[in-house]
Order: structure tokens, then C-alpha cells, then sequence
């Protein structure tokens, strides 16, 4: 199996795209110091099957490029960020080169040239016939869900009434799409104390300005026994079907912002909030709440970008053991 990943199926492709018709016409964006390395990489795994446009041409028209490769000498995710955005062409794969890559835990890399990893962004087209499918996605799943874990719910409710005072589900104010605030839900998991979201505010804040990891924002002495064992596996957060059903969230996006958390939004991130938020996502599966700040908004804006039908399954089945281990929960 190994030979034949590593020797028979390169050797195939090679003899496929060694006719110039069959390989992807691909552009090199960049600093010029850098288009070397890019030559390099497409002579070296000639398997791949592109084709500089640069052998047809410096002047190629746009309609015979297939696809873009992206170097990034970004220090910043902001800046990554902002030049995927000008690079991206209608639905056209876009190759990102970026060694930021490597301060995430996305694993996504499909090569890497000189070290440095390579991610694959691509918008895709018939948006609105995939709005379609992922809101009767959405319905179907929240409606299965809710009925399936009925009787758990009512096991949680009554665990936390008995442990403590106060009403058995928490409602919040969050920030949906395009900003627009809704009634958020979740089981109560804390003691009802007045005048906290003051002191998260500020905490929020520097940890905006800082580039160091949220840890926990949470005073542990405000979260109750029960609840403690509920944002441990997030269950404290199955409520929120009720704001799928409602149309407020999808199952898969962004988590909905806090409306203090939005105030402080740079420009950048604001795109977070052109879709609707979710009930899991990237940041869900594979940060959770130990990464910086920036880095968690650029998780969720790589979601936005490449978003699609076959990523929201992927993302809900990988959900499960992310909730079933704790992966950075608090």
C-alpha cells in the first residue's frame, strides 16, 4: 500500500499530466523572492499536474488561469487574512503558503514548499441552493435531536434545580448575523450573580489586545458542581437546538458573539458576522477555547470562506468526540 501511494500513483499522474493539455494553468501572487520557490515546487512534483502560466505567457487573460498559488510573508493573521481576500477569483481553488499556518491546529496542509504549509481556500457557487439544503438540514437535525435527547433533558433540568438556586435554563443576549442580537439559551451551569458581564468585558478586551490564550474567563467559584460537568462536555449548550429550530443559528458556524465582545471587534473581524452563527465549527473541533484571539476568528473566517455542505457534516461528526473528551472546554 505505502509503494504504491509513494511510487505507482505518482509515476501514473506523471505519465497523465505530461501532456501540457491535461495540467491546471495555475498564477503565481507574491513577492518576486519568493517565485522561485513556487517554479521549484511545480518542476518537482510534476504528479500534480499544474502549469505555470507564466510557460503561456506573463500576460495569460484571466479565463485560462484555473488556479492561484498564494505566497504570504504575513507577520499578522489580519494581514493573512486580508490578501486571501484579494486573491480569491469568483470560485477559482486558491493555494495559500503561509507559515502562520503552523500556529493553528487545523492540520489542513495537502503539501509543504520549503517547510512551510499550504491551505486550499475556495468560495463556492450556488449559494443559494446550499442556503436551501442547510436549513432543512438544520430543521431536520435540531427536530431528530431535540426529540432523541428529550428524556436527557429532563434528567439536566432536574440535576440542576436540585443543585442550586435559580432557573433551570439560562437566556443571554448574543449577536447573529449581521450583528442582529437574539435570546440565546443554555442550561444554567453558574450561580445568578448581578454585575459580572462588567468584569468579563474588561477581560474580553485584553485578551482582544493581547496575544496570549483565553484560558479561563469563567470564576470557577461561580460555576456549580452540575455545572462544572456540563461545560466540561458542553452539554450546557444543547438549549440552543431551540435557536437552530428558530432559524437564529445553523448547527455549523461561528459560536453567536456576546454583544460587549462585538463592541471591541477590529474591522476584520466583523466578517464573522456575515453569516449566521452555529451551534459548533472549526474553532469548536480544533482550538476550542485555548488559542489566542486573533487566531480564533481566523479559524472562523477560513470556515467562512470554504464553507460547504460536505465541511458541515465533517465538522458535526468531529464535534462528537471534541464534546466527549473536553477538548478545551471550561
Amino acid at each position: 500500500m505505502i509503494i504504491c501511494h509513494l511510487i505507482i500513483i505518482p509515476y501514473l499522474l506523471g505519465l497523465y499530466y505530461s501532456f501540457p493539455s491535461r495540467r491546471v494553468v495555475c498564477k503565481f501572487i507574491g513577492p518576486d523572492e519568493f517565485k522561485k520557490d513556487f517554479d521549484n515546487f511545480i518542476t518537482g512534483y510534476s504528479f500534480l499536474g499544474f502549469l505555470p502560466s507564466s510557460s503561456i505567457g506573463d500576460e495569460s487573460p484571466e479565463e485560462m488561469i484555473q488556479e492561484y498559488f498564494l505566497y504570504s510573508d504575513a507577520k499578522h493573521f489580519s494581514e493573512l487574512y486580508k490578501e486571501i481576500r484579494l486573491a480569491l477569483k469568483d470560485s477559482k481553488p486558491l493555494h495559500v503558503v503561509s507559515k502562520l499556518f503552523d500556529e493553528l491546529n487545523l492540520k489542513w496542509e495537502w503539501a509543504r514548499v520549503n517547510g512551510i504549509p499550504v491551505y486550499i481556500f475556495r468560495k463556492r457557487d450556488n449559494e443559494h441552493v446550499r442556503k436551501i439544503i442547510r436549513r432543512l438540514i438544520d430543521i431536520v437535525g435540531a427536530v431528530v435531536l431535540m426529540i432523541l435527547l428529550l428524556p436527557f433533558f429532563l434528567i439536566i433540568a432536574i440535576a440542576v434545580k436540585l443543585d442550586s438556586k435559580g432557573p433551570v435554563v439560562y437566556k443571554q443576549k448574543r449577536c447573529g448575523q449581521n450583528g442582529k442580537q437574539f435570546i440565546f439559551y443554555k442550561f444554567r451551569s453558574m450561580i445568578d450573580k448581578k454585575n459580572k458581564d462588567l468584569k468579563r468585558e474588561l477581560e474580553f478586551k485584553n485578551y482582544l489586545e493581547s496575544k496570549t490564550n483565553k484560558g479561563k474567563v469563567v470564576d470557577p467559584d461561580e460555576v456549580t458542581p452540575v455545572g462544572s460537568i456540563l461545560r466540561k462536555t458542553s452539554i450546557d449548550e444543547l438549549p440552543q437546538l431551540w435557536n437552530v429550530l428558530r432559524g437564529e443559528i445553523s448547527l455549523v458556524g461561528p459560536r453567536p458573539s456576546l454583544p460587549y465582545e462585538v463592541k471591541y471587534y477590529k474591522n476584520w473581524h466583523k466578517d464573522r458576522l456575515s453569516i449566521k452563527p452555529g451551534l459548533t465549527g472549526l474553532w469548536q473541533v480544533y482550538g476550542r477555547g485555548n488559542m489566542p484571539c486573533d487566531h480564533s476568528i481566523f479559524f472562523d473566517l477560513t470556515y467562512i470562506i470554504n464553507r460547504s455542505i460536505t465541511l458541515d457534516m465533517k465538522l458535526i461528526f468531529l464535534t462528537i468526540p471534541a464534546v466527549f473528551f473536553g477538548k478545551g472546554a471550561y
